[in-house]
């Protein structure tokens, strides 16, 4: 098995808690350094892990030369990092969002293209297996021509980190948004034409925002409807497909998708009248409709393996997961999301 030395840039929580145990059960890659400022951090990651530890880039750069960077650092410090690594000869796995702005991200892809280089952005969400069995459902297409999707995350937080800060470029349209636009972008496998999008700071202690809502209209003619309130007390259903036979919705205990469709064949015909007069002075047709019902749980479908993903990537030259294509539209869409809420 081809080895990649591999090198972890911050040790935050994303960084500690996913990305270095996941380093380290993979036997496709070799963790050989850590980088963070803070000297505690670096030492409890020589202990663990046994790696050496640097205080910044520079002087990674300047002792190694790993195969893979994974910058697992503020979203303000990964372009300028990913930009290094590439002029330093290493290929990246980046964090989300892959930058502050669409501007950034296109920084990143030309110097990709001009050190020929390989970078893919961690956009964990499309590889879940709520995802999975949902893309196997409409597959099947038991809803017809799918309109709608609203994607839903509510909870209330007053959040207090870096993430609650604009300085930082936190917020929850750059935090959660770029996990839940990227779903729907994902499933309706089109790019957005137009997006409507409101922000709002409520609970947080900072002066980002926690209260997100967006509304893509895609070229294939689908709405995508995001929904990311931090400050709601009541949670909200966190799905709703919304096709031109029918719906899918996530179960109450999430364990399961709910289908409710009707068979085209089962419809009676209905006459149709434009007059202005209603026949018999009543509105509506009065049809009832016989619905079929579907729970298909989630347990039978398998996530994404990310990381499994990144080695196919960057080891073996296969295609990517997660295409840089993908992730500069949903740079692009957060970007036109930001300027419509200004």
């Amino acid at each position: 098995m081809k080895e990649l030395r591999t090198a972890v840039l911050g040790l935050g929580r994303i960084g500690w808690q996913f990305h270095l145990p996941r380093i380290h059960q993979h036997a496709g890659f070799n963790l050989v350094a850590v980088v963070d400022p803070l000297p505690d951090r670096l030492k409890e990651a020589r202990t663990v892990y046994g790696v050496k530890g640097y205080a910044d880039c520079d002087a990674l750069f300047a002792a190694e030369t790993p195969d893979l960077i994974v910058v697992a650092s503020p979203t303000s410090f990964h372009a300028d990092q990913t930009i290094a690594a590439f002029r330093h000869g290493s290929d990246v796995f980046c964090d989300k969002p892959m930058a502050v702005s669409l501007g950034e991200a296109d920084r990143m892809i030309g110097v990709m293209a001009e050190c020929r280089r390989k970078l893919m952005v961690y956009q964990p969400h499309r590889a879940t297996a709520e995802v999975v069995a949902l893309q196997d459902i409409l597959r099947q297409d038991l809803i017809g021509r799918v309109y709608m999707i609203k994607r839903t995350c509510t909870d209330y937080t007053r959040r207090n980190d870096w993430q609650a800060f604009r300085k930082n470029f936190g917020g929850m349209l750059n935090n959660y948004g770029a996990h839940y636009i990227d779903q729907l972008l994902y499933l309706s496998q089109s790019p957005v034409k137009r997006a409507t999008c409101s922000l709002r700071t409520i609970a947080s202690l900072g002066d980002a925002d926690d209260v997100v809502k967006a509304v893509l209209e895609t070229e294939n003619g689908m709405l995508l409807d995001v929904d990311i309130n931090m400050a709601a007390a009541v949670s909200m259903r966190p799905w709703h497909i919304l096709g031109q036979r029918g719906a899918i919705v996530l179960s109450d205990d999430t364990s399961a998708w709910h289908v409710c469709y009707y068979r085209p064949e089962d419809l009676p015909v209905i006459p149709v009248q434009d007059g202005l007069a209603a026949a018999e002075r009543r509105y509506g047709s009065g049809e009832k409709i016989t619905w079929q019902e579907l729970m298909i749980p989630i347990s039978d479908f398998k996530p994404v393996d990310f990381y499994a993903k990144c080695y196919d990537y960057f080891a073996l030259n296969r295609d990517p997961f997660v295409p840089v294509t993908a992730t500069r539209e949903l740079m692009r869409v957060i970007d036109l999301c930001r300027q419509d809420a200004r």
